[in-house]
């Protein structure tokens, strides 16, 4: 009667044993199965909220973007005279205003960008050179002013929003009071806090524009006549900048 006493205890402790091991995988996997779903909804409400940062191409809203004159840079470079032995002559303009309008759900068709520099601030590391491209090449006296304005965008490749964007931005370019349409291939890139960021090169004959090209030795050699134009353009929201001087 003992021994079938004690065999019965020991059934009900192996049996309780067993339950509680079952017990405790099933809330192992309850647990296992709510922390996935957990992690799923948070990945998409973090994939929300990085669509309302960035755009989306469904947003159909039209943004504001104004440049930021100090923190852009555009550089020109044009062979010198003596090429082969003085190289490459560089020097930079300031930006008087710019601004960047665009709707992420149709960019290609509702974007237009437009950016004022100042001709007479041409600057680079030699002062007669400045001078020279100043008054003799550009004649910033009486075109002091040089503009783009764009009038489409082509090639644009852009397949998740926030990441880069590669495009052409095609316009007008108004320099020595002459206009021609140029095409700018630009790569672009709008961070987390706002800023959008494009850098890029274009490369045309100034001649073409009415410029004459900087000459020594008394003008018996000329400079050569095709400018390399790098930039990085920096922009924010409009709201952010004070008004354009």
């Amino acid at each position: 009667m003992i021994r079938h006493a004690r065999r019965l205890v020991a059934a009900l402790r192996a049996g309780g044993a067993i339950l509680v091991a079952a017990l405790g995988a099933g809330v192992r996997m309850i647990r296992c199965r709510h922390r996935l779903a957990v992690r799923r909804i948070m990945g998409g409400l973090g994939a929300s909220v990085a669509m309302l940062v960035f755009g989306t191409p469904a947003s159909g809203k039209v943004v504001h973007y104004r440049v930021d004159a100090d923190a852009t840079q555009i550089v020109a470079s044009v062979n010198e005279p003596f090429a082969r032995i003085r190289g490459a002559a560089s020097g930079a303009f300031t930006v008087l205003s710019g601004k960047i309008d665009g709707d992420p759900a149709n960019p290609r068709t509702n974007s237009h960008v437009e950016i004022v520099f100042d001709a007479k601030s041409y600057h680079s590391d030699d002062p007669q050179r400045d001078i020279k491209v100043i008054r003799d090449s550009l004649d910033a006296a009486n075109f002091p002013r040089i503009t783009f304005v764009s009038t489409r965008i082509e090639d644009l490749n852009w397949e998740v929003p926030g990441s880069d964007a590669t495009a052409t931005v095609v316009g007008n370019l108004t320099l020595h009071g002459v206009t021609r349409e140029i095409r700018v291939p630009i790569d672009a890139i709008l961070s987390p806090d706002g800023k959008l960021s494009a850098d890029g090169e274009v490369r045309f004959d100034f001649t073409e524009f009415g410029v004459a090209p900087p000459s020594a030795l008394f003008g018996s050699v000329k400079s050569g006549t095709i400018v390399d134009l790098n930039f990085r353009v920096i922009a924010v929201p409009a709201e952010r900048l004070p008004p354009a001087r």
